[in-house]
């Protein structure tokens, strides 16, 4: 078996509210992530936690890594987690990698 696509999915550990870094909550939420991409047959995944910087703010995330093969696209998943709990995480944006790419989604909050 070849997996042949791989996928970075940058999930933040922390929101940026009245001026501060606040740590998030996102136990819950990351579980129905993994349990989305596993019904979608995405079984292995690596999770590390990284410290990240953005706009002069250094904080810590979780870089979700994926492999899959060109005919399984599970970008989908990571954007329609995003979008329906942004509520919660209060980001700016999302970003996730596909091979030497990034993508960067602007949400208006």
């Amino acid at each position: 078996m070849k997996l042949d696509s791989k996928y970075v999915f940058h999930v933040p550990l922390y929101k940026y509210e009245d001026n501060r870094l606040t740590p998030l909550e996102i136990d819950d939420i990351l579980c129905e992530l993994f349990d989305e991409f596993h019904k979608k047959g995405f079984e292995g995944m690596y999770v590390s936690k990284v410290k990240s910087r953005y706009k002069g703010r250094i904080y810590d995330e979780l870089l979700i890594t994926l492999f899959t093969t060109e005919d399984k696209s599970p970008e989908e998943i990571f954007e329609r987690w995003f979008l329906k709990n942004n509520e919660m995480l209060k980001q700016d944006e999302f970003a996730y990698e596909k091979g030497n790419a990034m993508t960067i989604v602007r949400l208006v909050l």
